[in-house]
């Protein structure tokens, strides 16, 4: 049981992959069942046995790039024991993943225009920004026990530093060349760290 288990997520994961890159590649709009199996030289049916439909396969997908982009950078955060060392890497594994994983963040902004309702849009918020103030707050309080941060409101703080390193990768999906992402990941990191320590 086990290894079928394994085999059913190793496919299901081939099929993401495959649809992020259709989806970077043709559009959200121009991306069927049909476009991602002809990729994997597949059936329809093998991803409808996977996936109940397209919107069960994009929410996947998007809990896909926002989970291996949060255990990448948990991975590295993880690493540093001071909080600004934490903080300054936080800011640069983020745009490390994003600058890695271009096709990822090309379908990941395209499936963010694709939801109509208010209910769809609030779980898209919640499921991509909840854990990443969460992980904020966690450095700050680190670096306020250490006593190396000044008081200020955590979950400002938080949504503000999120909010200019999704601002950017969203400049730089439409438009590569006007963002220097190793730049922006520099001055970022520079100017927060600054802005939380003591003086």
């Amino acid at each position: 049981m086990r290894t079928a288990y394994f085999i059913e997520e190793a496919r299901r994961k081939q099929i993401i992959d495959a649809a992020l890159q259709t989806i970077a590649e043709h559009g959200y709009t121009q991306t069927s069942f049909a476009e991602i199996a002809k990729s994997l030289g597949i059936t329809k049916g093998l991803i409808a046995y996977h996936f109940n439909g397209k919107h069960d396969l994009i929410t996947s997908a998007i809990h896909t790039i926002l989970n291996r982009q949060g255990a990448y950078i948990r991975g590295r955060v993880e690493e540093e024991t001071k909080g600004s060392a934490k903080l300054r890497v936080y800011i640069e594994s983020s745009f490390e993943y994003i600058s890695q994983n271009r096709s990822q963040f090309v379908a990941l902004v395209d499936l963010w225009g694709s939801f109509t309702s208010p209910e769809e849009k609030k779980a898209f918020s919640d499921s991509a920004y909840d854990p990443c103030r969460a992980h904020l707050k966690k450095i700050f309080r680190i670096g306020v026990e250490q006593k190396e941060f000044t008081k200020f409101d955590e979950q400002s703080m938080a949504s503000i530093i999120q909010g200019a390193i999704d601002g950017i990768m969203l400049q730089w999906v439409f438009d590569p060349k006007a963002v220097d992402l190793q730049e922006s990941s520099r001055e970022l990191s520079e100017m927060f760290v600054k802005r939380v320590k003591k003086n």
